[in-house]
């Protein structure tokens, strides 16, 4: 199948969070099976400024926005096994940020008005033409809504596949958005979708609505997303579609995430050899300032200090971690300021016991994986979680709150692969951390529990292979 990715971010382009991981890793599976997979991606100043090699204009246009028309040149980069658009739109993307603007709005549908804009040029000019659509979050929605609407002559038998990566960011604004985005004549259709929603202009809703197909990240997320617990006022509308929801989980990039191989860690090491964690734990240790002892348990996180990851949770129950239990506990992360200000203190105040470090940094992220002997993810929600996987292959075992993704990943008990609670309290929190360290105690126990989770398969091949079914399922086959 010929299939298109839009998507606000793409490793190695440019990240800010899970999204990217995704868009970079899975189409490069999906090629590997056969399929010809192609993204499209705003060239934004980040990216420029880095340098990416490109080639180019492939295309120059206008794009029309309410009463104004904004500039676009389409560049191919250079040098990518999966053919990249990188779509420039200086008047949305030549900014020093990647979200969080007054007027996003304004860029993505510019970014939507982009997208179909490549998709013109490369049916006539490159005789290509995708078999399916595929569009992530809320930045890519409108691409969607205008493929089943004002290009429906034109685009209206391509298939489309709207992914949802986390249901709490919606892009709502004020319905005055639907006459700038030239919607007008198809009406303000979140008026039918309850209260919270009626009224506004939500771009979440739009690629959920027009979709023939919407997917979440994982099997128990797309569960929980129809709760009001968890549909953030859109479970109504996702329950009118269930019929169309799919849950699959995320993979890993297998290669990049290999003990056996990684350059950025103290030594390497597999199932099969395991001293090198002992190496990776002392070096970590010595790192952040911990005293270097092999048999004192180290916890490690690398996370957005934001309560959605529990960390509120997690300041909550450090007095207990630091009083009864002899653990280290080594973070890596930034976020809201007075979760990261709190962290800060516990680690001046216990620097034998607490080290934290602000802002992210991907070799000592690595590092953290490979040096702890588990790892907290006790997230009040979580679509799907790369951490888990990603500790599970490095032999940390996980420790997480039984939601989303973290629920579908994570096991325990006779043939489990970590530890995990339900309820968000404190008390479950310290017990699955108590069980966590007393099974710790158990050499051979640990040692068999650590294997059992390197051993499993997490790579985007699993995962690429259900996204082949997906599609074709949203073509009717």
């Amino acid at each position: 199948m010929n299939v298109l990715f839009v998507a606000a971010e793409a490793t190695p382009y440019v990240k800010t969070g899970g999204l990217a991981d995704v868009a970079g890793a899975l189409p490069a599976a999906l090629r590997s099976l056969g399929h010809d997979v192609r993204v499209t991606l705003p060239r934004y100043r980040e990216v420029r400024e880095r340098g990416v090699a490109v080639e180019g204009p492939l295309a120059a246009t206008f794009l029309p926005l309410g009463e104004r028309a904004e500039e676009l040149r389409v560049w191919r980069a250079k040098d990518d096994d999966v053919p990249t658009y990188l779509l420039d739109v200086p008047s949305a993307f030549e900014r020093g940020v990647i979200y969080g603007e007054a007027d996003d709005h304004r860029r993505f549908i510019l970014f939507a008005r982009a997208v179909l804009a490549t998709m013109q040029h490369l049916r006539e000019v490159e005789g290509w033409q995708p078999d399916v659509v595929h569009c992530h979050d809320w930045h890519a929605a409108l691409v969607i809504n205008y493929l089943k609407t004002y290009y429906a002559y034109t685009f209206g038998h391509i298939a489309t596949v709207f992914t949802i990566h986390n249901l709490a960011y919606q892009g709502q604004v004020h319905p005055d958005v639907l006459g700038v985005a030239g919607l007008s004549e198809a009406g303000l259709v979140e008026n039918g979708l309850g209260a919270g929603i009626a009224h506004s202009f939500n771009f979440m809703a739009r690629g959920i609505l027009y979709a023939d197909v919407v997917s979440t990240v994982s099997p128990t997320y797309a569960r929980e997303i129809m709760t009001p617990d968890y549909g953030e006022r859109l479970d109504g509308l996702l329950r009118r579609r269930q019929d169309r929801v799919a849950g699959i989980l995320n993979g890993i990039d297998a290669e990049r995430y290999n003990p056996a191989t990684d350059a950025q860690i103290a030594a390497t090491y597999d199932v099969g050899h395991m001293d090198g964690k002992a190496v990776c734990k002392a070096a970590l240790q010595e790192r952040t300032g911990l005293p270097v002892e092999a048999s004192r348990p180290l916890l490690g996180v690398v996370s957005r200090l934001v309560e959605q990851k529990g960390f509120d949770l997690l300041h909550v129950i450090m007095p207990w971690l630091l009083q009864e239990t002899d653990a280290q506990l080594v973070l890596l992360g930034s976020g809201q300021p007075y979760l990261q200000d709190a962290f800060e203190r516990l680690a001046h105040q216990h620097p034998q016991r607490v080290a934290v470090t602000t802002g992210f940094d991907t070799a000592f992220a690595q590092q953290i994986y490979a040096g702890s002997d588990a790892f907290l993810m006790p997230s009040r929600f979580e679509p799907c979680g790369l951490g888990q996987l990603i500790a599970l292959r490095y032999g940390s075992v996980p420790i997480v709150r039984a939601t989303g993704g973290l629920a579908d990943t994570v096991r325990e008990g006779w043939d489990g692969n970590g530890f995990r609670f339900h309820p968000y309290e404190a008390g479950h929190f310290i017990d699955a951390i108590r069980r966590a360290l007393v099974s710790y105690r158990d050499v051979e126990g640990w040692k068999l529990l650590r294997e059992r989770g390197m051993k499993e398969d997490h790579s985007w091949t699993t995962s690429a292979k259900h996204y082949a079914g997906l599609y074709q399922w949203a073509r009717g086959q």
